[in-house]
């Protein structure tokens, strides 16, 4: 899992990445750019309803989290994950 917005940019321009979430708050412009380098690398964006400072507590973090990439789903299907799919 990476978090941030200049970590997730950098993956998701590797090809790295499997899915990207953003928060509802996230800043425009800093979404703007990850959406277009989502679309071009084919990488699914799932929008959390939340802020970020939810998302940040959701995963146990003192500060707030408005980009998250999943390199590895781990433990979670992508059929749950896909009932979030923002396209």
């Amino acid at each position: 899992m990476i978090i941030g917005f200049n970590q997730t940019l950098k993956y998701v321009k590797l090809g790295k990445l499997r899915y990207i979430v953003t928060t509802s708050n996230a800043p425009e412009s800093m979404k703007s750019d990850i959406l277009y380098y989502a679309r071009l690398s084919g990488v699914p964006v799932l929008e959390y309803p939340g802020t970020n400072r939810d998302l940040g507590a959701l995963l146990g973090k003192p500060y707030s989290i408005a980009f998250l990439g999943i390199i590895d789903l781990g433990q979670v299907s992508e059929d749950m994950l896909k009932t979030f799919l923002k396209m």
